[in-house]
């Protein structure tokens, strides 16, 4: 055991702090992958002390990579455990058979991301997501002060200046696109939050909002994000920078579903618009391929997938473009020599 560096280790539910402290006596262990079966147990933190240690052996941990997949409740006691300045990475998978008050759990999410920004901000990689849906309308317990949003969250998010992914899928989280600085590493960002859930008078990041991730995060090449107003975009495109973004994938998750498949009219304003802010696109539609289970889902592929049309489009003119100015200089530089 001394020697161990990896392990993956699945719990018999309910899972007790107590569980967790014979993996601190493993002196190696840097990645852990934990899940649990069964049903556990609600528990949620007292009201603005989800930072607060509750046991000696809390945070001791030399854990730099954590996966956990289970309820939230177990994902939070789990990363509450295991979050000190060493964790970098944190994976969290709620299953889709999450059920009853299990779920409400969801609104610890934010809590959970909040644990690691604030112990660690260079975390590198954050993932949580969820494979369910809701059933229908949900009480959810928003005047319950124990899942009211850390206060100095925003803040936190802020200092993630060595983030390389931040995926948040199908889980509540706040708006922060507006709140986020500029994040040098960040190659992969992943932001669709349930979109059924917004927390006060937060309203979702429009297309405007992607001439500010351009500007922010230079080195991003993979971006899935929920927008609200699809197809609206700004009425003057932003300009076209030389060599240009690098961003190779974008996938655009609409907050409400499209009534039809979008018109060409439609189209094109966003194609152009895109097209100003990353002329490298090569992938728009990936995403929606293994996602249609509705009539409005086939409309959303179909209309991407005739966006990416005009994307291809006007990079191919570009390019013609490129070439012949190349062939006139070339031209041009024989005849003066001569």
């Amino acid at each position: 055991m001394s020697a161990l560096t990896n392990l993956t280790l699945a719990l018999p539910a309910p899972v007790k702090t107590e569980d967790l402290i014979f993996l601190n006596t493993i002196p190696r262990l840097t990645t852990l992958s934990l899940a649990i079966h069964g049903t556990n147990h609600a528990v949620y933190p007292e009201a603005g002390k989800h930072l607060t240690s509750t046991h000696l052996e809390q945070r001791k941990s030399k854990v730099s990579s954590l996966t956990v997949e289970g309820d939230p409740f177990f994902i939070f006691w789990s990363t509450s455990f295991f979050c000190s300045p060493l964790l970098h990475t944190l994976i969290g998978k709620v299953p889709k058979n999450v059920q009853g008050n299990l779920v409400q759990g969801l609104l610890l999410i934010p809590h959970i991301l909040h644990m690691v920004m604030h112990h660690n901000p260079k975390a590198q990689r954050l993932s949580i997501e969820w494979d369910g849906t809701l059933p229908g309308h949900e009480n959810w317990s928003f005047g319950d002060a124990r899942t009211s949003l850390p206060a100095d969250l925003y803040s936190s998010v802020t200092r993630l200046r060595n983030i390389e992914t931040l995926s948040i899928h199908n889980v509540p989280f706040p708006e922060v696109i507006k709140h986020l600085s500029a994040l040098p590493s960040l190659r992969t960002l992943r932001l669709v939050p349930l979109s059924s859930i917004v927390f006060g008078q937060q309203t979702r990041p429009t297309a405007a909002d992607l001439a500010r991730i351009r500007a922010k995060f230079p080195s991003l090449r993979h971006l899935t994000i929920l927008l609200q107003n699809i197809p609206n975009v700004p009425p003057n495109p932003p300009e076209m920078t030389h060599p240009g973004h690098g961003l190779t994938s974008l996938f655009i998750v609409p907050a409400s579903d499209l009534e039809d498949e979008l018109s060409v009219s439609e189209l094109i304003p966003l194609a152009t618009y895109l097209d100003h802010l990353f002329p490298t696109l090569s992938d728009v539609t990936s995403y929606f391929e293994t996602r249609v289970q509705t009539e409005a889902d086939s409309d959303t592929l179909t209309s991407w997938k005739n966006l990416n049309q005009l994307l291809k489009s006007y990079q191919n003119i570009r390019h013609q473009a490129v070439q012949l100015g190349k062939s006139l200089s070339t031209t041009h530089g024989g005849a003066s020599n001569s």
